[in-house]
């Protein structure tokens, strides 16, 4: 880890802990980002204890914090933006942002990357050489992608290259798409042996839903989830368990949910939700 110092002056720095903890972080996120964050790592980039050049924090989807806009106080973007004068010249920001959102983030003094519609060459570049790496790597993708028709016999590397060139066109530059494509052919979910590859998802929409029903395959076996995802899809933060757990009683009118009968429930959404300790 580059930032082990960082770590070490907040284990000896119990104050520093309270600054940055979450309901802090939450009360005064202006104060915890400066004297938690951006004034500690200064004072050890001088000194030393940092030596790498630069350092990146990814912010993934800037747009999605307007769906919880406050009534008051900032959204992330108008929170980096009040921030950014003060972030050192070797602390990058990296952020995403939806084409059709961009306007959120114009007041943003950062340099800006379009990787729409996957024609960015680079992007193309990347994404098939993932491809070619998880088929090169996993006998299971392979055998699931290669196409046998009566009296003819693909090669293995004639099948691999037209599947990698028909995911490419698929992926449009989503990874996260790619990724879960190829990790349902893994585990032998799909089949894609047909010359058309019709088998395939066509979005990520229709990925989740295949999982869903691969995980979920009644309505029976979905209510028994259906109020833990309603708490969680709906909270403006991550809840702990025991959040969680009050929440979806909260909901129940004719019965309370037992500890033990939630935790069997919520680990039948292991894979879909990451818990917070």
């Amino acid at each position: 880890p580059q930032l082990v110092a960082y770590r070490d002056y907040l284990l000896n720095e119990p104050h520093l802990q309270g600054v940055v903890s979450l309901k802090e972080c939450i009360t005064n996120p202006d104060l915890a980002l400066n004297r938690g964050i951006l004034e500690p790592l200064a004072s050890l980039k001088r000194v030393g204890k940092i030596d790498c050049q630069n350092c990146v924090i990814l912010i993934d989807a800037l747009c999605d914090a307007e769906y919880h806009k406050p009534d008051h106080g900032d959204t992330i973007t108008t929170f980096l933006l009040k921030h950014t004068p003060t972030f050192p010249s070797w602390l990058k920001v990296v952020g995403t942002v939806r084409t059709q959102f961009q306007e959120l983030t114009k007041q943003l003094p950062y340099t800006r990357i379009s990787l729409d519609k996957g024609n960015n060459d680079n992007v193309q570049k990347d994404m098939l050489d993932y491809i070619n790496f998880r088929l090169q790597n996993s006998p299971s993708i392979q055998n699931n992608v290669t196409i046998s028709t009566p009296g003819k016999v693909e090669s293995g590397n004639v099948a691999q290259h037209k599947f990698s060139q028909h995911l490419l066109h698929l992926s449009q530059g989503s990874f996260l798409f790619a990724k879960l494509t190829l990790d349902l052919l893994e585990r032998g979910h799909l089949v894609a042996k047909s010359s058309g590859y019709k088998v395939l998802p066509v979005n990520l929409a229709q990925i989740y839903l295949l999982h869903f029903n691969l995980r979920f395959p009644t309505v029976r076996s979905f209510d028994k989830v259906t109020h833990i995802l309603s708490v969680c899809l709906s909270a403006l933060y991550p809840l702990t368990l025991v959040e969680i757990y009050y929440s979806v009683n909260s909901l129940l009118v004719d019965k309370f949910l037992p500890w033990e009968e939630f935790l069997q429930r919520f680990k039948l959404l292991s894979g879909f939700l990451v818990k917070r300790l």
